[in-house]
């Protein structure tokens, strides 16, 4: 694969294995791209539609973070999200178009489902971790409109946009609270992304994927990255050297700076 290393960043499968998985995303990229060409007339309802957008932006993600086990390049993983970005803006205008108010709230307000919050998270938090030009990082801003008003998303933003009004809620405290306090709290901020870490597995019990590890046989594991843990290590500056060992953490894409 082009802009790859030749070791594998995660040891649970072989480098083999992660190359297979990105051939196969890719593939069902490909093919959700072909399928969201079809007007809206000759889907079920306008809300499918927007749903299948939806799983094109998640099929992406998985692709990112198998293609990060594989040992891509970071220039590599840098167009990838550049290709996550658009899709992201894609699911983004077709919700607003076609999902009623009432689904809306229900929908990416549902205690229960943290996948849209985490794809929000990390498409911010890479945002500020690839040092994105401005034009760009507008782009992401917008993208994750319907996660407006979360202290940590909002906060995250804050980082590159000083007049950003940060919001009071934190949508799911139990599995972000130490990457909020981090961002309230810089003297303990390095404590807090630790703590974080510590904890990220069972912090996320539930997302998809979540589990998967033990499915390598069955080609379903694609690896477990904080990827949104980079906003905040890369918005601070902190120095990540108590923590850069952590299984979850994704180094390579740290700051220069922290490297």
């Amino acid at each position: 694969m082009t802009g790859t290393f030749a070791a594998p960043r995660d040891v649970r499968a072989e480098r083999a294995y992660f190359d297979e998985m990105v051939e196969h995303l890719t593939s069902n990229i490909e093919f959700d791209e072909k399928r969201l060409q079809r007007p809206v007339e000759q889907w079920r309802t306008p809300e499918s539609l927007a749903l299948a957008a939806e799983d094109a932006v998640k099929h992406r993600w998985v692709r990112f973070s198998a293609l990060y086990s594989a040992g891509a390049s970071e220039a590599r993983l840098r167009d990838d999200f550049d290709d996550i970005l658009t899709a992201a803006e894609r699911a983004t205008r077709l919700e607003k178009q076609h999902f009623p108010p009432g689904l809306i709230q229900l929908h990416f307000r549902n205690p229960k489902v943290k996948d849209h919050y985490l794809a929000w998270l990390r498409l911010v938090s890479l945002a500020v971790a690839f040092e994105v030009d401005e034009a760009t990082f507008d782009r992401v801003v917008s993208a994750v409109e319907f996660g407006w008003g979360d202290r940590l998303i909002d906060g995250l933003i804050g980082t590159r946009k000083p007049d950003r009004v940060v919001g009071e809620e934190l949508l799911f405290p139990r599995s972000v609270g130490p990457l909020a306090d981090a961002l309230s709290d810089e003297a303990e901020a390095v404590e807090d992304v630790a703590r974080y870490l510590a904890k990220w597995y069972t912090a996320w019990k539930g997302i998809w994927g979540w589990s998967e590890h033990e499915l390598v046989p069955k080609k379903r594991y694609h690896g477990y990255w904080a990827f949104e843990a980079l906003g905040v290590v890369g918005a601070l500056r902190l120095d990540d050297s108590s923590f850069r060992e952590n299984e979850y953490y994704p180094r390579d894409l740290a700051a220069p700076a922290l490297s």
